[in-house]
């Protein structure tokens, strides 16, 4: 039940927030998530500090689904490990139009992939309550 509750928020959300460490800090940001079953991918410039922070400590954590339209609303948090990927074929795959306000399209050669490997995920099915997580 909780993984199907955590698909649901997945398949109807995009938005979210990504954290790596930098400085030995927390360091988030909001980006624009694509997934593969429970694989998150985020498209970024190769020289986006997010590509050293990873280098540096591949730890990183999203927060998935809470758009602030809902004090309420329910939300995916995930903690996973993450991995820069240059591979065409993959790129090609998650690429969309929408990238192209930050990307000049599929083939620029400055677009990567960051890959994140889930370890632990967890469903909050409304904001206050505690996660109920699921380790992979």
């Amino acid at each position: 039940m909780i993984q199907e509750n955590i698909m649901k928020v997945l398949k109807a959300k995009q938005l979210g927030i990504f954290t790596t460490i930098r400085e030995d800090f927390p360091h988030s940001c909001f980006m624009i998530f694509f997934f593969k079953g429970l694989t998150p991918y985020i498209a970024t410039h190769k020289e986006s500090k997010k590509v050293d922070d990873i280098k540096n400590n591949p730890n990183v954590h999203l927060l998935i689904g809470h758009d602030g339209n809902q004090l309420d609303d329910n939300f995916v948090e995930m903690f996973a490990k993450a991995e820069i990927i240059e591979n065409a074929d993959a790129k090609e795959k998650v690429w969309t139009d929408e990238l192209s306000k930050w990307i000049k399209g599929p083939d620029d050669p400055n677009y990567i992939l960051i890959q994140m490997h889930p370890v632990k995920v967890g469903y909050v099915d409304q904001a206050g309550a505690e996660p109920n997580f699921i380790t992979l």
